[in-house]
């Protein structure tokens, strides 16, 4: 009954009337943290975009440009960058951003201390794997301050999206005052200090965040709003309220059911865009039904109906055949579909004989762990019918916590298949929890790069040990006012380029 009061009370809402002076954005629950280190929800990285800045950003179309880097120079094998820092660059108290700033971020991020759950986005640099594992002090992670302006970083191996991991929170610098006097508290709140286009002016809990213009900002010149808030909201259908009613300029997502409503009510208003988001099955290796047999695995991933998974999804969500989402290669990706319809099924059956399971040997039963709200519930159960209608598989559906999905699947505790979902900004960054710890891609060049990738990846499909599913898209209500929003596969709309229409 509720979910019905609150679509009749979003189909009668009056049109919206928008405030002009602030920028009323949506960000989703109340982020768990403002650490860079630590935070790992979609909300903290939506904040931390605009109120820190590392030694690059994003541009308006979600690629990198320079931050609090103007310059950088890299050694012929690309093992060795110089990064020269804006003599501009200031934290919210006046203070310089100096290149030891970045050394005592990063050395935090790595130490296993911390406790960060994303600190392995930087094992590329020398030292890093080891420091995370206790083997090393974080001080001998492979980054220096060659100057008050000068930040020297050494490489273990050349990584193909540097520069995505240098506008990544987790390369954020740190204020070294601020951490000595609070410590493990330096980012709540009331005394988070950073060095970028906002500030943090006020925090009401499960609320709202307000920004102002941070008069400090080497850019503030090209900064157009002078205050923000971020909305906090726990369920999507808020947002949508509060948008309708005028109360939000620009929501953070669409729920399921107010996608048809909004593509013939509001279209000036809602923005579909394919996103690097994926949804996969993850075999474990070791589980006994395909460990000795990998057709049976086959069998199961060729018997999957990517189109009929996605076909009532309203455009959320497209056929994935690859781990990497297209729009993330330089050039269209091979195709990995192969035979589709009854061909594919057919093919799927054929495996399942080659496993030697048929009418007088029915296959084993095959377990999914997946979190256990609604919508990932409704494609399980999906996928399990599939199973059962063309391969005569049962399958045990287990439901729980998201965090004791991650957990589980950290720790290999999973019978079966896991499924889970991430958000990646690179080939390379979407390949690499399947890669072995030794992996390198060689050589400088991009293209060679990118043709290693799509190796590694062809093999990993070729597998079956990651099974594809569904890439995602975005969907937000932007209000026609907002100026300067530009739809992008990243999904990254930083607020510092963003206006409102008088």
């Amino acid at each position: 009954m509720r979910a019905i009061a609150l679509v009749t009370l979003l189909l009668t809402a009056p049109p919206p009337t928008l405030a002009a002076d602030t920028l009323r954005i949506g960000i989703g629950p109340e982020p768990e943290t403002l650490d860079p280190h630590r935070g790992v929800s979609i909300g903290a990285a939506r904040l931390l975009l605009d109120l820190c800045e590392g030694l690059m950003t994003r541009d308006g179309a979600g690629r990198t440009v320079p931050g609090a880097a103007e310059r950088w120079d890299r050694s012929a094998d690309g093992l060795t960058w110089v990064f020269h820092l804006r003599n501009d660059a200031r934290w919210w108290n006046g203070d310089a951003v100096t290149a030891a700033d970045f050394v005592r971020g990063w050395r935090r991020a790595v130490d296993p201390a911390t406790r960060s759950g994303i600190a392995d986005l930087l094992d590329g640099v020398e030292n890093a794997a080891a420091i995370r594992r206790s083997l090393l002090p974080p001080d001998r992670l492979g980054v220096q301050a060659a100057g008050p302006t000068t930040l020297v970083v050494r490489l273990a191996r050349p990584v193909p999206d540097l520069d995505m991991i240098l506008a990544h929170r987790i390369t954020l610098p740190v204020h070294g005052p601020t951490l000595d006097a609070k410590g493990a508290d330096f980012a709540t709140p009331g005394n988070l200090m950073c060095n970028g286009p906002f500030r943090l002016a006020e925090h009401h809990l499960q609320e709202r965040y307000v920004l102002t213009r941070a008069d400090t900002y080497h850019g503030r010149a090209t900064v157009a709003l002078a205050r923000v808030e971020m909305r906090v909201a726990e369920q999507a259908e808020l947002e949508m309220n509060l948008f309708r009613a005028g109360d939000l300029d620009v929501t953070s997502a669409v729920p399921a059911p107010m996608v048809d409503w909004a593509r013939a009510n509001r279209p000036d208003a809602l923005r579909v865009h394919p996103w690097t988001a994926l949804s996969a099955m993850i075999a474990n290796p070791d589980a006994l039904a395909w460990r000795d047999n990998p057709a049976f695995l086959e069998a199961l991933e060729l018997a999957l109906d990517r189109e009929q998974l996605t076909a009532t999804s309203q455009g959320r969500a497209v056929p994935a055949y690859g781990l990497v989402p297209p729009d993330l290669w330089s050039s269209p990706p091979p195709p990995y579909a192969g035979p589709t319809g009854e061909a594919r099924r057919q093919a799927a059956r054929d495996a399942l004989a080659r496993a030697g399971y048929g009418p007088d040997q029915p296959p084993p039963r095959v377990e999914i762990l997946f979190a256990g709200v609604e919508a990932i519930r409704r494609r399980v159960v999906a996928i399990a019918a599939q199973w059962k209608q063309v391969l005569g598989v049962e399958t045990d559906l287990v439901g729980v916590e998201a965090r004791i999905v991650s957990t589980r699947m950290a720790q290999g505790d999973y019978k079966g298949f896991v499924y889970n979902s991430w958000i990646s900004y690179s080939p390379f960054y979407a390949l690499a929890p399947f890669l072995p710890p030794d992996f390198t891609v060689k050589g400088t060049d991009p293209a060679d790069q990118q043709a290693a990738l799509r190796q590694v990846e062809a093999d990993i499909l070729h597998s079956r040990r990651v099974q594809p599913l569904v890439y995602g898209s975005s969907l937000h209500m932007v209000a026609p006012s907002v100026r300067g929003w530009q739809d992008n596969v990243y999904d990254i709309h930083p607020v510092r380029l963003l206006s409102l229409a008088p």
